[in-house]
């Protein structure tokens, strides 16, 4: 393999290096790549598509478009020459992701297994070229792969923030551990998070949105897009989202303490609390979405500069009546009217919130840093927009 040129892309902060190299070397490189991932695309089985015509395409010399790959290792520096990016990328086969070619990289894999003797040799001797992106960012990596997945099967934006954060389920975030679904557990310390729920809070950051997505297309994609480009990619965002939404939770949390609401003894099932405590209040995925999309929409409207601010902006939130039970019986008896007066009441719930968190946050809302005072304004905001 052989680095034949290197470009500095601006947009993400990362080098651009070109490889030309064989078949059999990019296999030998990237083997594990593909399955390594629990967040990773299942390959197209179907030898009816167009990957099926590729397979014969490369049988007879096709060259086909290059494959692009992203070293997520910390690089050291960017003044490496074109040796020196050739060994770094050998040196760290564990530290490679696809971000274009997996279906074309399943058709190679497919071909070699299949191939014997010579005509396997031969094969596995072709040229093909390699583009890797080296020293980016998640957020670079994400921003490239929606720049490049514009082919026959896109993942959904939410399907490339799993995958890309996966690593976070390992190691958590300021002591904050997350409970996957495949575990059959679910957060519920203070010190745990869902990472689906988190991972669609975040989705809402970035969509400006807080309904939940039911379809992907290119043009969702587009929007992302557009969403990503006023992002600092030289900064962790999850990280700095996930360490927002933690000061919000436990700034709420100690605002409120052990306030309980108890139902009366004779209340019928149904009056059930939506959220006994503040904790169960803001642990929905309601109110995560609602954060997420809240803050992407200030951001967007320049309230806020950066989530680091709303983790400053979190000490300074009060309770306004410093009656943390009044508080939560107020949050509930808003949940109760939009399940009894609206029909999609979970996209209700999510949009009562987006509203509720963008007056807290928002300097300018008569509600600023008021964690009761802005349930009423959302509220209101709320029931303009539904009737």
């Amino acid at each position: 393999m052989q680095a034949v040129s290197l470009l500095h892309d601006d947009r993400i902060g990362a080098l651009n290096a070109l490889f030309v190299m064989t078949i059999g070397e990019y296999l030998d490189l990237t083997r594990g790549v593909t399955d390594k991932n629990p967040y990773q695309r299942k390959r197209i089985a179907s030898s009816k598509t167009v990957y099926g015509l590729l397979r014969e395409d490369i049988l007879r010399g096709c060259v086909i478009p290059p494959i692009v790959l992203a070293l997520t290792t910390d690089v050291g520096g960017m003044d490496l020459d074109e040796s020196g990016v050739a060994l770094l990328v050998q040196q760290n086969p564990d530290n490679l992701l696809i971000l274009d070619g997996l279906q074309r990289t399943f058709t190679l894999l497919d071909l070699e297994q299949q191939l014997t003797g010579p005509e396997k040799d031969t094969f596995r001797a072709k040229w093909l070229r390699i583009e890797v992106y080296l020293g980016v960012n998640k957020i670079g990596i994400l921003y490239r792969m929606l720049t490049l997945n514009t082919g026959q099967t896109p993942m959904s934006l939410r399907q490339q923030i799993e995958m890309l954060y996966s690593d976070y389920i390992e190691v958590g975030v300021a002591g904050v551990t997350f409970v996957r679904e495949v575990d059959a557990t679910h957060a519920t310390s203070e010190n745990e998070l869902n990472f689906r729920e988190t991972i669609e809070g975040f989705n809402s950051y970035l969509e400006r949105d807080e309904l939940p997505l039911e379809r992907s297309d290119l043009l969702e994609n587009i929007k992302s897009l557009e969403n990503l480009s006023h992002e600092n990619a030289s900064t962790d965002l999850f990280k700095d989202y996930v360490l927002a939404w933690l000061a919000f939770y436990k700034k709420a949390v100690e605002l409120c303490g052990d306030a309980e609401l108890v139902p009366e003894k004779d209340a019928p099932e149904k009056s059930t609390p939506w959220g006994k405590t503040a904790a169960q209040v803001f642990r929905k995925p309601q109110a995560m979405a609602g954060f997420g999309a809240a803050l992407g929409k200030l951001k967007d409207h320049g309230k806020i500069q950066n989530l680091d601010l709303v983790s400053a902006l979190c000490q300074q939130i009060n309770l306004h009546s410093n009656d943390p039970l009044q508080f939560i019986e107020k949050i509930n008896s808003k949940m109760a009217w939009i399940n009894k007066n609206t029909k999609k009441i979970g996209n209700a719930q999510r949009m009562f919130f987006q509203f509720y968190f963008r007056d807290l946050f928002n300097s300018e809302s008569d509600t600023y840093l008021s964690l009761e005072a802005s349930v009423n304004s959302a509220m209101h905001k709320l029931e303009s927009q539904l009737f």
